[in-house]
């Protein structure tokens, strides 16, 4: 497949080009509403996402991590530096049907090869990588949608074997939020990932968006942040989700991140809270999933997993969005 060119200038009223950031190659995508950077050789993550007229960037960054290469199979709570990634084939590392899999999959790891999009909507880009711990081909396409700030993400897996496939696909943008933003939900039941991480939470639940059992008995609204001096931290999964889309709210603005998904294939979202606990970070990450619990070996008994058929194809489309 051919590189995309350095840069690219044409009548569309958008482009893309191609820059350095801490010695990774980047392409960004920008129109006069937005901008986004995708680092290919990071598994194809977004590494920024900005609004250009208000100039916010929804997306938490670790600067001390930063973007940094990482060995195949490392550890990734030590190396994640922010940004949206997805996970797949799992979440925790382990071994499951006799193969050994990353911890937080390996899409996030691995370099991706890319080529920009033909065409005259000069505002796109295609990834493409094997898999090294399933026999699959991933690929994956960004785009901006023309004067909409709009980020379209398409994804296709592919099985190239003659065995079913059974797998964790989680979508993962880290969120720069502040106390008292609000994170959005169409409804749903809640229930702790794990008891031993909450600080909110005190019950496993299930309990109906966005109230939950506090501590000392209170009822906390899981939607609102609270100050960083609390030093909070929380992990759920939220499943009976009326409609697929999640988002978080500018408390001082009211302006919104809202990202729409098929719940064909993501019936369920984890949210992921380190509110000045978790290593002193202070983000929201929503990640829609097609699996519950973490647990890949738990969820395949449940059937409450991502399964692929032989030769078959998973394709789904997201669509994150700014107001």
């Amino acid at each position: 497949m051919p590189d995309a060119p350095s840069s690219t200038q044409s009548s569309c009223r958008a482009r893309v080009t191609r820059a350095w950031v801490d010695g990774f190659e980047t392409i960004r995508l920008e129109h006069k509403l937005t901008a986004i950077q995708v680092v290919p050789e990071l598994g194809g993550k977004i590494w920024s996402f900005l609004h250009k007229p208000t100039g916010k960037e929804w997306l938490w960054r670790d600067a001390q991590v930063g973007l940094r290469r990482v060995d195949y199979g490392a550890s990734y709570d030590d190396n994640w530096g922010g940004g949206w990634e997805e996970l797949f084939p799992n979440d925790a590392a382990g071994e499951f049907n006799g193969r050994a899999l990353p911890d937080h999959g390996e899409w996030w790891s691995q370099a991706w090869a890319y080529e920009q999009l033909p065409g005259s909507n000069c505002t796109g880009i295609r990834l493409w990588c094997s898999g090294r711990a399933l026999p699959l081909r991933y690929e994956k396409w960004v785009e901006l949608l023309d004067d909409e700030a709009v980020v379209k993400i398409r994804y296709r897996i592919t099985n190239l074997t003659d065995e079913p496939q059974v797998f964790l696909f989680k979508l993962h943008p880290a969120l720069a939020v502040r106390p008292q933003d609000r994170v959005l939900l169409p409804g749903g039941r809640v229930m702790q990932v794990d008891p031993t991480f909450s600080t909110i939470m005190s019950q496993p639940g299930p309990a109906s968006w966005p109230h939950v059992p506090g501590p000392s008995g209170t009822l906390w609204d899981l939607s609102r942040l609270p100050p960083v001096e609390s030093r909070h931290q929380e992990f759920v999964y939220v499943d009976g989700l009326p409609s697929g889309w999640c988002g978080v709210e500018d408390g001082v603005t009211g302006a919104r991140f809202t990202l729409n998904f098929p719940m064909r294939v993501f019936p369920y979202v984890w949210i992921f809270m380190a509110l000045g606990g978790w290593r002193s970070h202070y983000t929201v990450v929503l990640e829609p999933c097609t699996n519950i619990p973490k647990d890949l070996r738990q969820a395949q008994r449940q059937g409450t997993c991502g399964q692929l058929a032989p030769r078959a194809s998973l394709e789904c489309e997201v669509m994150a969005s700014l107001t």
